[in-house]
């Protein structure tokens, strides 16, 4: 939720603070370079010390950035909060993600993934859609300040209800040549790359679908932050259900290309949506397959490592690299945006991630189902 609750503030943020889109591509940037600098060091950290102590940590942090948020003055107080709340959610996900690895049986691990990602979209959901009407009641700043405190409220109880959980944890002595094994994994890079579309769709969808469709396509407020909140909550069921396929089925490889090539299809037929029914099908369909590739991402990331204590740091790996790239995509869409124009920056971001897809196959030995 504190993903994206600040998604349907942009348009008040801008009017409150006088920003350009170039500004809000800058400052909804800033959260995922913040999650993308973090993602290896909440690994580290989760396999020294074990992913719920380093989890709790997180969601403190990105509660405390969300209410900070919300009091800032500023684009450069925004800036700043926004980077150390993704800050804190990287510290947070990819540790609460191998919490999954430790308690789950091999044959149900990719169902549970795909359960952990639909939740992590349904909040999302009640983010994106749902504080357009807290907006609308107590403005943007309160709205966020209220996002925080539930997440302080959230990582509080997650803590007690984990509290008796034994995780594994390396020492100091073996940590380095641990990390390293998982750093120069060539398929680990490869997996990460050939999915980046799903990260397009996420990031660009989640943060600026809302912006889009009041600006572009002259939706009202209330219909645009309900196309962004279907995008995300019905990714709770995509994840669901594209976790258990992935799970069961023989064929994971030709799963994975038709996820990941409908994806891409899909993102790029937005610009061309032009009513509110044609724009909440193709949203429907990308919110189904965006979660689905998660799902196959961090199934098989934390499937190749098999050092359990190690499987937080392989998750943040793929996350790591998926945020580099991703994390410039805010800034990217808004560059071709405004020096060209939507169609354009949809089209041109769509088709980089169908170009990554076909590097699946050098790696289709570790797409095989896993034995029961």
């Amino acid at each position: 939720m504190n993903w994206f609750d600040i998604a349907p503030g942009l348009t008040y943020i801008a009017k409150s603070l006088d920003l350009r889109i170039l500004d809000l591509g800058i400052m909804t940037t800033s959260f995922y370079a913040g999650l993308a600098a973090f993602q290896m060091v909440g690994g580290i950290l989760a396999s020294r010390y074990g992913p719920k102590i380093v989890a709790f940590i997180g969601l403190m942090i990105l509660g405390t950035a969300g209410i900070l948020s919300g009091l800032s003055f500023s684009i450069f107080e925004l800036i700043i909060f926004r980077f150390i709340a993704g800050a804190g959610s990287a510290l947070f996900f990819s540790p609460g993600l191998s919490l999954l690895r430790h308690i789950s049986p091999p044959e149900s691990f990719g169902f549970q993934v795909g359960i952990y990602n639909g939740a992590f979209n349904l909040g999302g959901g009640i983010g994106a859609f749902g504080w357009v009407f807290v907006d609308y009641a107590v403005g943007w700043r309160l709205s966020l300040v209220i996002g925080g405190f539930l997440a302080v409220i959230i990582a509080i109880e997650n803590f007690v209800v984990l509290r008796d959980l034994k995780e594994p944890k390396v020492g100091t002595s073996g940590l380095g040549k641990r990390l390293s094994i998982i750093l120069r994994n060539k398929y680990l890079w490869i997996i990460s790359i050939g999915t980046i579309t799903v990260i397009f769709s996420e990031t660009i969808i989640g943060q600026f679908i809302i912006y889009f469709s009041e600006n572009s396509l002259k939706l009202s407020p209330s219909d645009a932050g309900f196309i962004d909140g279907l995008f995300l909550i019905i990714g709770f069921v995509g994840g669901v259900i594209g976790g258990h396929i992935f799970s069961n089925t023989k064929h994971r490889m030709s799963y994975s290309y038709f996820i990941l090539g409908v994806t891409g299809f899909m993102f790029m037929l937005i610009p061309f949506a032009r009513s509110f029914i044609f724009l909440a099908a193709v949203i429907t369909i990308l919110g189904l397959v965006t979660v689905s590739g998660f799902s196959i991402l961090y199934t098989i990331a934390a499937e190749i490592i098999e050092d359990k204590a190690m499987v937080s740091f392989s998750l943040s790996f793929v996350n790591f690299i998926q945020l580099v790239i991703g994390s410039l995509s805010p800034f990217l869409f808004a560059f071709i945006a405004y020096n060209f124009n939507y169609t354009t920056a949809w089209i041109i971001l769509g088709v980089m991630g169908l170009l990554m897809i076909p590097l699946l196959i050098t790696s289709r030995n570790y797409f095989r189902p896993v034995p029961i």
